[in-house]
């Protein structure tokens, strides 16, 4: 005796999987116990600039960084207010990002967008006022720039290719020399 199964059962099941795996896919992000917010948080307090030490294999802070890149963050709260965050930008190919804790990215600035080698930004709710440059804002404001945060938490990544073995004392340098701090009225 032969068994035949319907094409319809057949279609079914397919479509069933399908949405399975993509319910699995869109969960996994939740799921996994240790995102990037959960490896940055015990690095440092928040408001504060952390350099991240150079990578040697089996000892990344997080999976798919490059060795040729020194990182720095920053671990926002804006719950007391924006924060500043300013340091130089010693080339075009530096780059800094803003996430949420989930990992949105909401803005990102590359160093070859930038005006100046001088970074000078205020991270803020879209609540928060923020004096503009010039009027009532801080003495050192010439280039201020404001990003408004989604959420009163995230972080902040520089990313420092180094163009060059010569070049590695001064990425590191500027990446100590940046600070992150609560911005002052």
């Amino acid at each position: 005796m032969q068994l035949r199964i319907p094409l319809l059962y057949i279609l079914l099941c397919l479509v069933l999987a399908g949405l399975i795996h993509i319910a699995a896919v869109l969960a996994l992000p939740g799921l996994a116990p240790k995102n990037a917010w959960a490896r940055l948080v015990p690095l440092g307090p928040a408001n504060t600039m952390i350099q991240i030490p150079p990578l040697t294999p089996g000892n990344e802070v997080m999976p798919m960084m490059a060795p040729d890149v020194r990182y720095a963050f920053c671990r926002f709260d804006l719950a007391d207010g924006p924060v500043r965050l300013k340091g130089s930008v010693p080339n075009d190919l530096w780059m800094i990002a803003f996430y949420t804790p989930e990992g949105d990215n909401f803005y990102t600035v590359p160093g070859a967008d930038m005006k100046s080698a001088q970074l000078d930004l205020v991270i803020a709710l879209a609540d928060q006022a923020v004096a503009e440059a010039g009027v009532d804002a801080p003495e050192d404001a010439d280039e201020l720039f404001v990003v408004k945060s989604p959420a009163r938490e995230g972080v902040a990544i520089i990313r420092a290719p180094l163009s060059g073995p010569s070049r590695i004392a001064r990425a590191e340098d500027a990446l100590k020399a940046t600070v992150c701090s609560q911005l002052k009225k």
